[in-house]
Order: structure tokens, then C-alpha cells, then sequence
């Protein structure tokens, strides 16, 4: 989605493509702001000296400059390479990725409730960006944790259920792994069997892993698409541990807690 302003500011890391190589600068089109000219100078290219620009940047290469200078009437903007570092460089493409991916949701759902892409910034887009942060996010936890993340942000139910469907038929959350670490120690004559029992009984009631790591830790793991889901479930774990435990005196920690 194109930025609300129509040049940017002073500093500001941009997503830009490179349209055109000369010997002394590079032009490229600033692609979140209506496509408007910027040029690079060589000597912003990178921060050792080129002797041949079209070695470090071609023609249809999607770059994040910096913006170094705007010249609000004739419309000039002066961009750098050079003063941008590889992980901020990386982390923007992300950012515009997602995005992207963003504002394709969003005018399915816009299709969906036949209002254009426009109304429907108006109507949800732009506060769903404000509340997470990102419009990204708010699809992604719409798919991940259902509409009710959305209503508890001001969105209306019957908006949130179509964001949640078109977030659900877009987004195919990855199953990830969790896991925390216990200390239990017994002190009754039967302790071990008392530990022991007590994780078999963990694992059948909530679906988890438990590993003996090394006197006294455990490892508690688990799969799952949901990380606020599977966060409750190991504390969750945690707690029944402690509880069947210290019934014979013992003692149950997380481990870095």
C-alpha cells in the first residue's frame, strides 16, 4: 500500500527498485510512494569506493536506501546505500513483504463486503494497523486466535468474522515447538516413583513430551499453532507438577525463572 504522504521524511529507511544505472548514480522508483523518482549518487553506494557502480546495484533490484535530502519543489529526492546496515536493510523488506501480503487480505475482504479498498482502510485498515502495530499482525492473530482478538479492538463482529475468514483462508499457521524446563526434586522415600507418576500423569492430561535432562531438570515439550494456546498449556503443566509434588514435600521451578 502506497504511504498516506506523498514524499518521505528525512532519514527514513524507503523500499526502492532500481530503474537505472548511469556511471555516477543510480534512479530508482520509491515503491511506497507512488513510484516518485529518487537518485543515488556513487559515492552513497556503498562505504568503500566503487569504481564500477552496475557491480553493486542492477536494474530491477529491490534496494532500501536512506533518504538523505527532499527537495519539496522540484521534487528531488536524494537517497544512500551506504548509511544503512544489512539487518535494518532486511528487516524493512520484511516489514513491506508482509505488508504487501497485508493489503491483499484486506481487499479480498473488501471484495467480500463490496466496499473498495479505499472504505475499507477507513472502515478497519487503519485502525487494525494502529492496535497491532502492523496490519500484518492483526490477520495473523485473527487466524491464529479467532475474531475475538479483533472485537476486543473496537472492530464490529460481523467485520471481524469476515477479516478472520479471508485471514484463516490466507494464512496457513506453521505448527512450531515449545518448551520449558523444570527442576523437581523429592524428598520422600518414594520420590522418584512419586515424580514419575506425577509426569506420566502430565503428559496423558495435556498432550505434552517430558524428557529427564539431567538431575533434577526435565524438559516439558510440546507442538502446537497456537503460542498463546501453548504457553497456557506449559504453565499449565507446570502447575499440576508442582502440585503433585509438593504434596510429599518436594519442590518444582522453572528453570530460569
Amino acid at each position: 500500500m502506497a504511504k498516506d504522504e506523498k514524499y518521505p521524511r528525512r532519514g527514513e529507511m524507503v523500499i526502492a527498485t532500481v530503474t537505472k544505472v548511469n556511471p555516477f548514480s543510480a534512479t530508482v522508483r520509491l515503491d511506497e510512494y507512488n513510484n516518485i523518482e529518487g537518485m543515488i549518487h556513487v559515492s552513497e553506494v556503498a562505504r568503500r569506493w566503487v569504481k564500477d557502480i552496475k557491480k553493486v546495484v542492477k536494474v530491477g533490484q529491490k534496494i532500501v536506501p536512506a533518504v538523505m535530502r527532499v527537495d519539496y519543489e522540484k521534487g528531488h529526492v536524494n537517497l544512500s546505500l551506504k548509511r544503512i546496515n544489512k539487518y535494518d536493510a532486511d528487516e524493512k523488506l520484511k516489514e513491506y513483504k508482509r505488508e504487501q501480503k497485508a493489503d491483499r487480505m484486506l481487499r479480498v475482504f473488501a471484495k467480500r463486503s463490496k466496499i473498495d479498498i479505499n472504505k475499507a482502510y477507513e472502515k478497519v485498515g487503519y485502525k487494525l494497523r494502529e492496535e497491532f502495530g502492523e496490519l500484518f499482525k492483526a490477520f495473523q492473530e485473527a487466524a491464529l486466535e479467532g475474531e475475538n482478538v479483533l472485537v476486543e479492538k473496537g472492530i464490529d463482529k460481523k467485520d471481524a468474522e469476515v477479516l478472520t475468514k479471508v485471514a484463516k483462508d490466507q494464512l496457513e499457521a506453521k505448527e512450531q515447538k515449545m518448551k520449558k524446563t523444570v527442576m523437581i526434586k523429592s524428598y520422600a522415600p518414594d520420590g522418584v516413583n512419586m515424580i514419575k507418576k506425577a509426569l506420566q500423569e502430565v503428559e496423558k492430561k495435556f498432550d505434552v513430551e517430558i524428557r529427564y535432562v539431567s538431575a533434577p531438570e526435565y524438559s516439558i515439550t510440546l507442538k502446537t499453532k497456537s503460542a498463546k494456546e501453548g504457553d497456557r498449556i506449559l504453565s499449565e503443566s507446570v502447575k499440576l507438577i508442582e502440585e503433585k509434588i509438593c504434596i510429599g514435600g518436594g519442590e518444582c521451578e522453572i528453570k530460569g525463572e
